[in-house]
């Protein structure tokens, strides 16, 4: 089993949405609840810590080198080494307990982020793109917690996650953001734990992260196949980026145990961790701004 590495130590409370920046060797995560965002310099070893005003559930890089973000019902540009944000566009602010989720940039340039209904029940959310042009748009309603996003190039296919219906679907996208020929790619029912954040490799391959399940498993979305699975010593493990000079290299957030979850003394939860996977991921994409004024 490959060998699992602590970047940073129990140091968020949820802990998401790593992703990964080459032009400057690092990723970044955010930590929802506790309102900040981390970046961790791989040749330095050096960790820093930005505080936001309000919940940021992703961040992305851009073409241009500035960096955009989701914070509660709105996206942003934002300031990476201040925190100081520029509202882009806001939505469902009359949905109180609705927020922003999980959000990654498109193979075209669009930054596509769902919300959730913080109450975990009822499907008022939804999975919208703000495209490259300044546009948002619904792609998706129905959803109750829009979680992990991947594409495959080759194939022309989107995966998408709603948490709570243990599912992975697949749909064939195009440069118009438009999602067609919607299937199960992967039925998570008898699996352990919820799925959460996802990733893809450069086979076509999907990294699925285990709510309440310790795990990043890996799969085959064209025949629903597992093909293996990597345990963390966190309970709630939330999300993974593929980086590093080879970019073989898993990053991984987590989460720390809920109120409804009973202790753990081993569990480290809230930590980063890294593992050598020997396989290639797909680069981070950014998001188009050339058309931004901003």
């Amino acid at each position: 089993m490959e060998d699992v590495e602590i970047i940073s130590k129990q140091t968020e409370i949820l802990g998401e949405g790593p992703t990964w920046d080459r032009r400057n060797n690092k990723v970044y995560w955010v930590d929802i609840k506790g309102h900040l965002f981390r970046s961790f310099e791989l040749s330095t070893g050096k960790i820093e810590t930005v505080k936001t005003d309000g919940m940021i559930s992703s961040l992305v890089p851009s073409r241009s080198g500035k960096m955009y973000a989701t914070i509660g019902h709105r996206f942003t540009s934002i300031d990476p080494s201040t925190g100081k944000e520029k509202v882009l566009v806001e939505t469902e602010n009359s949905l109180e307990n609705n927020r922003f989720n999980d959000g990654k940039v498109d193979p075209y340039g669009n930054y596509w982020a769902g919300t959730m209904d913080m109450n975990e029940k009822e499907p008022v959310a939804s999975l919208y793109v703000y495209t490259k042009s300044g546009e948002l748009r619904k792609v998706l309603g129905g959803q109750t917690i829009s979680n992990g996003l991947a594409w495959d190039v080759n194939r022309m296919m989107f995966y998408h996650i709603d948490t709570p219906t243990r599912k992975v679907r697949s749909y064939t996208y195009n440069e118009k953001c438009e999602l067609t020929n919607e299937r199960i790619a992967v039925d998570f029912t008898t699996e352990v734990g919820f799925p959460d954040g996802m990733n893809i490799d450069t086979e076509g391959m999907i990294w699925v992260a285990h709510w309440g399940g310790h795990r990043i498993s890996r799969w085959n979305p064209s025949t629903g196949k597992k093909l293996s699975e990597i345990i963390f010593p966190a309970t709630n493990v939330t999300s993974c980026t593929f980086g590093g000079k080879n970019m073989t290299e898993l990053f991984v957030s987590s989460a720390k145990l809920t109120s409804n979850q009973p202790a753990d003394p081993k569990d480290i939860g809230g930590s980063i961790f890294r593992v050598d996977t020997g396989i290639k991921g797909v680069e981070t994409y950014y998001y188009d701004d050339s058309k931004q004024k901003l």
